[in-house]
């Protein structure tokens, strides 16, 4: 017996937002125990440098210091374990030891009665680093001769993964083939919030408020490095002001914050600072897609070959930031029926920040360079940009279809999607045209591109350890409120509003009834965060199973308290009534109390209690590639079309985005509010990583982009009217049909944005755009005569 659907697609507001909106939400920055003390880090000038002195010098003269610490007092401190096979070990050690090998890297922190004085004393401590050559390209670094950021590797190659399958290789003879190489620059997350932890020893316990995205995976962790049983840590989030993946990593502040409230008996807190979060919180991208496609006269691709070249800086970073190389080479063929694929990857170690996770997760820059090389074969072969893609899109007919990846693709709208983006697009592009034709150095055009995006997807080939499950509890109070323990956690995104939808829908209960529970790791089953847009499918996976199980034990004993038979008592708003029988009913609070409280009046053969557990793995994922790099690593896939209308003053080179239209696929959508601010959102971000976000670094590897002076975010004037377009294609073995929408607009700008360029120009005619970020000094040199 189900419930009635009656919360499911309703345009209603987010639960959370009153709370954050009044100032009631409480930060990391927010947290304030007694006796606190304030951590800052002395942070390695220097790109690459062994460590020979670390002295305390005049620090201890600060008032209110309580002592600086190095790696040599953490001798009871394990390093992060390295659990993939396949990568070389990087032995991360929570302060640095023996050598530093990025600007930012913690050599050694301070800790004071208030962050002030903790960063005047690490002014005064008296570091001898001895400079080596860096490695600040992957050119340098694969070089025969480079110098070793790791002096017991052979080389700087954290992971090597070739892939050479004959049959995609075959397909090359006789066919024309399109060749590119595509970068995506080095960029990052920026949330507005940076990281933070809090830690708190009492009692033999240790208490860790910390801005990650996974608490129970960070207790985890913390196990393996304190020498602490898991079950005396507990890891609180409180709220967080955005992840976006940079917040999925465990670092080092997150061992050497713990073990300093350990240490000195006190509660101890670090705030990230912004120049900070610019120097050692993770960076992401940094990608080169150097691939080539067999192509048929018509149009229609055969197969793609090739590198993928990833900088992963100094590889001290976990999850490891190798990760998204695989999901690109998983991603490079998008949504096309592309039959044939020989991708492989290298993976190298420079003298940079660590590389880890951000939003898209390597789906950006694999659909940067597929849909580069679709437009590069269609103006080889004269055939238009839109009608190559026609010609190449899964259809309805296809699915369920395999790519050459091994991604199995069980539903989508991919050809409607993209036809509905193309008609929007050519209106909207003749618009802006006449608008701006008295402008003769103003250009307009548009791009329309296509891409697939993995879901739900397996943790394995990301964490080495962890897999795809999560967990939900539910137990129903004698007062009729249910409240919910979930394993995800909550960085802004909409998840308590979306939870408490799906059991309103579940349970036929009022919104109203229902608390969410997230966070905490004492208070909620083990599971394994918020990633992967992986939320709204495994927690609704085990909150199905667990409502299931509670709803048939409380139609039991609502049918024992009407006289009716548990098969005819139907949910719907906050009652349980018998079927036909409108004014035969029972509230949840008298259900609940039955079976809290008057435990006599239950039926016989029920326990007494109204809760239920359940864990949930989402079907069909792999965890591991075959020889060939294919795995469907993914429960389900979302799809979208993106276009981009802009215009390009061919004096300057500046690209402005105009109007900005996408067509997208989440499958069933639980709330149409919090899926458009997710996809607006992340458009936003993506027109900020294809014009604007770069981090750069001298030819000695010092960082150039230390604050937001150098550092360029899109503001309001950068991000134009957008148009979201919803389609519905429920995915068949996911609950409630929903998939993940958390990443999807990020994906699509870079390519609807080089491509529109490129069709703004077409009358002067431009050479390739093949990197991000896509500046107007990069632009105005494309163009010939400037």
């Amino acid at each position: 017996m189900t419930a009635r659907p009656t919360h499911i697609g309703a345009l209603v507001a987010r639960v959370e937002d009153d709370r954050l909106l009044s100032g009631a939400a409480r930060f990391a920055a927010d947290i304030s125990l007694p006796g606190m003390l304030e951590a800052a880090f002395y942070r390695s000038p220097l790109p690459h440098a062994r460590i020979e002195a670390v002295g305390i010098g005049d620090a201890l003269d600060v008032p209110g210091v309580s002592g600086p610490f190095t790696a040599a007092d953490m001798t009871d401190v394990s390093p992060f374990p390295d659990f993939d096979e396949f990568a070389r070990p990087v032995r991360i050690f929570p302060l640095a030891r023996e050598r530093v090998r990025y600007v930012g890297a913690p050599i050694a922190v301070v800790v004071a009665d208030d962050r002030y004085r903790a960063e005047d004393a690490c002014e005064l401590l008296e570091v001898d680093l001895d400079p080596l050559d860096p490695v600040v390209t992957t050119d340098a670094a694969l070089a025969p001769d480079a110098p070793l950021l790791y002096p017991d590797w052979p080389d700087n190659v954290v992971i090597d993964f070739p892939v050479d399958n004959p049959d995609a290789n075959a397909e090359f003879d006789g066919r024309m083939a399109v060749s590119g190489r595509y970068e995506v620059g080095r960029h990052t997350g920026v949330p507005m919030e940076t990281r933070g932890v809090v830690a708190e020893f009492r009692e033999g316990r240790l208490t860790v408020w910390s801005t990650t995205q996974f608490p129970h995976i960070a207790r985890t962790m913390l196990s393996y490095c304190l020498p602490l049983d898991e079950n005396d840590i507990r890891v609180i989030v409180p709220d967080v002001g955005g992840g976006f993946g940079v917040k999925a990593e465990f670092y080092p502040e997150e061992v050497t914050i713990p073990w300093l409230a350990m240490r000195l008996g006190r509660p101890v807190r670090w705030i990230e600072d912004r120049r900070e979060h610019l120097l050692a919180t993770c960076h992401a991208r940094d990608l080169v897609l150097d691939i080539e496609a067999a192509v048929d006269g018509d149009g229609r691709f055969r197969a793609v070959r090739g590198m993928a070249i990833q900088d992963l800086g100094a590889a001290e970073m976990y999850p490891y930031g190798f990760s998204p190389a695989f999901t690109a080479i998983g991603h490079i063929t998008g949504p096309y029926r592309i039959p044939h694929q020989s991708v492989g990857l290298v993976a190298v170690a420079t003298n940079k920040t660590p590389c880890g996770a951000y939003r898209g997760f390597g789906i950006p820059e694999a659909a940067f360079a597929i849909e580069r090389l679709m437009d590069k074969a269609a103006d080889r072969l004269g055939i238009g940009r839109n009608e190559i893609r026609r010609r190449n899109l899964i259809g309805q007919d296809d699915i369920p279809y395999t790519t050459s990846a091994g991604a199995i693709i069980d539903s989508g709208s991919h050809r409607e999607a993209f036809e509905e983006t193309v008609r929007v697009t050519a209106e909207r592009v003749e618009h802006w045209r006449a608008d701006l034709a008295h402008d003769s150095r103003i250009k307009v055009g548009s791009g329309v591109v296509n891409y697939l995006e993995g879901v739900t997807p397996t943790y394995y080939m990301t964490t080495g350890h962890w897999t795809a499950f999560d967990s939900c509890s539910m137990r129903v109070n004698p007062d009729g409120t249910v409240v919910v323990s979930v394993g995800v956690s909550t960085s802004g995104q909409g998840l308590e509003s979306m939870l408490v939808t799906l059991t309103a829908e579940a349970l036929g209960v009022r919104r109203e009834q229902v608390r969410v529970v997230m966070g905490d790791t004492d208070r909620t089953p083990y599971g394994l965060g918020s990633w992967g847009s992986r939320s709204t499918n495994v927690a609704s996976g085990a909150l199905r199973i667990a409502s299931d199980l509670l709803l048939d034990k409380a139609t039991r004993i609502a049918g024992h308290l009407l006289e009716a038979s548990p098969e005819d008592i139907e949910v719907y708003d906050g009652a349980l009534s018998v079927r036909g029988s409108p004014g035969a009913s029972v509230t949840w609070q008298q259900v609940a109390t039955a079976a809290n409280i008057r435990t006599v009046d239950l039926p016989e053969g029920v326990e007494p209690g109204l809760e239920a557990s359940a864990t949930y793995e989402p079907p069909g994922i792999e965890h591991v590639p075959d020889e060939f790099g294919r795995v469907n690593a993914a429960a389900t896939y979302t799809n979208a079309s993106h276009a981009a209308v802009v215009s390009v003053d061919t004096g300057t080179g500046q690209v402005r985005v105009l109007e900005y239209i996408v067509a997208h696929d989440c499958g069933t959508v639980i709330n149409p509010q919090i899926v458009r601010g997710q996809v607006v959102g992340g458009i936003a971000q993506g027109i900020g990583g294809a014009l604007l976000e770069q981090l750069h670094y001298d030819e000695w590897g010092n960082p150039q982009s230390t604050s937001f002076l150098d550092y360029h975010l899109p503001g309001a004037t950068e991000i134009p009217a957008m148009q979201v377009l919803h389609f519905e294609s429920p995915a068949p073995e996911m609950p409630w049909g929903a998939k993940g929408a958390g990443e999807a607009g990020i994906i699509g700008p870079a390519p609807a944005i080089a491509a529109a360029a490129e069709d703004a120009l077409s009358d002067i005619g431009i050479a390739e755009i093949n990197r991000t970020p896509i500046t107007a000094p990069y632009v105005l040199g494309l163009i010939p005569g400037s």
